[in-house]
């Protein structure tokens, strides 16, 4: 299921996936929180032929992702689960503090649906919290933002982590999905390559950072207006949250130092 608004022009909107056994069905994310996108949602589910939903998994914190889950919990009775790392601002901020999740998780839970079983993968990165859902029996890996076709993903300094990330499209690697369905936009049936072609994008960008920063030393807004030249005015506060999480990966790994001015140097 897609519905709703664009996250930014030209972005698609967000995806929500109906799984289902022979005994049960499990709603993966509830896309955003407006009436008219329940609406659709309720038609979708209503005319499809499944078993009951017997769980609403919220995959990460993002209004896009958890914003009709209150709606859904109170049509249809279900119990909402996210990680426990994304729990207080999903129940805050999606939940708006009306009811708790049902089921906290950590990641490993499996969930039985009669046929096939969801394995839960605490996946952080996009947020501390992320979540990704395999299923074994047809090899598939549901991504939500972590990996994207049309898109690399964005990482926010309060919200996530570049090292977490990196080591999530590793272990994405490791488990060598068929396909991989994303939170936005389409499958991704080429997941090796796609994993592969991320994995290089931040090592290009952490290297065009260091060569930078060996130049002289460098503000965040300054090397954003380095890095990403010519980009339009309403996306530059996005691109200098990217550099931020870049150069705190790069500050654990000792790669650069802060200096007392704000701005960073390598320690190369």
């Amino acid at each position: 299921m897609t519905f709703g608004k664009e996250p930014l022009p030209g972005f698609p909107a967000p995806n929500s996936y109906l799984v289902f056994g022979t005994d049960t069905s499990i709603l993966i994310d509830t896309g955003w929180e407006n009436n008219d996108d329940h609406r659709s949602r309720m038609a979708y589910l209503r005319q499809t032929n499944s078993p009951p939903i017997s769980e609403i998994i919220i995959t990460h914190r993002h209004p896009d992702h958890g914003g009709g889950a209150l709606h859904l919990h109170k049509e249809f009775g279900t119990p909402i689960a996210c990680h426990e790392k994304d729990q207080e601002v999903i129940e805050r901020d999606r939940l708006n503090s009306e009811i708790k999740i049902a089921s906290s998780l950590n990641g490993g839970e499996v969930r039985d649906l009669g046929g096939i079983n969801l394995e839960l993968i605490h996946a952080p990165g996009h947020t501390f919290g992320c979540l990704a859902i395999y299923i074994p029996e047809r090899e598939v890996l549901f991504t939500t933002d972590t990996v994207m076709d049309i898109s690399t993903t964005s990482i926010n300094p309060n919200d996530g982590s570049l090292v977490e990330y990196m080591q999530t499209l590793n272990l994405f690697q490791d488990i060598n999905p068929r396909i991989m369905y994303t939170g936005h936009g389409r499958p991704v049936k080429n997941p090796r390559q796609r994993l592969n072609r991320l994995i290089d994008h931040r090592l290009r960008r952490e290297e065009s950072i260091l060569n930078k920063l060996k130049v002289r030393p460098l503000s965040t807004a300054q090397l954003s207006d380095v890095i990403y030249k010519g980009l339009q005015s309403s996306r530059k506060p996005l691109a200098e949250r990217q550099i931020i999480t870049t150069l705190l990966k790069l500050l654990e790994e000792g790669k650069v130092v802060k200096e007392e001015n704000d701005t960073y140097k390598t320690n190369l």
